[in-house]
């Protein structure tokens, strides 16, 4: 009645009956694994959304501020920029890189994959150190000590901060 190769058909046939029913569902959500940065928590809700031009006036003042002249500008993505920069201070010398990074309002958070991203670009351009800017915050893992190039993060609270102290407006 039944023989092996009915059977090997009808598996094959149930397989990609469910492989299509599989394919076809919603593909989930990203979810926040590790909790938010405290600070995200004493956020001004009254100040408006950062830009990635906010985040680049902060960066200039820095560079000035720090005798680093912009040698490259290296788009990323339509949210991410980094700029290589060469110090003309002869006691810090060397390069370093800045990055700029604008969070969604689906994704708030920069995790630890984007930090990784920029230090492997930090240590691809023989960098000593990084300076990393977003319009949002970072989560907890990010500010883990990790091996490699130094980087100070400039959140969404601090970059409001410079904003202040260097009388930027909004």
């Amino acid at each position: 009645m039944f023989n092996i190769f009915t059977l090997a058909f009808l598996a094959i046939a149930v397989g990609l009956g469910l492989a299509m029913i599989i394919t076809r569902q919603k593909t989930p959500e990203p979810i926040q694994l590790v909790p938010p940065e405290d600070d995200s928590l004493n956020d001004p809700k009254e100040i408006r959304e950062l830009t990635l031009e906010d985040l680049y006036r902060v960066g200039e003042k820095l560079c000035a501020e720090n005798q680093l002249s912009i040698k490259d500008r290296v788009s990323v993505s339509d949210h991410e920029v980094y700029w290589i920069t060469e110090s003309s201070n002869e006691f810090f010398f060397g390069n370093y890189v800045l990055g700029f990074f604008k969070t969604s309002a689906e994704n708030p958070y920069v995790s630890l994959p984007t930090i990784f991203e920029f230090k492997d670009f930090v240590k691809s351009v023989t960098s000593t150190k990084g300076f990393f800017f977003t319009t949002g915050y970072f989560t907890k893992d990010v500010h883990q000590p990790l091996e490699g190039a130094k980087v100070s993060f400039y959140n969404r609270l601090k970059v409001l901060s410079e904003l202040k102290r260097f009388n930027l407006s909004l």
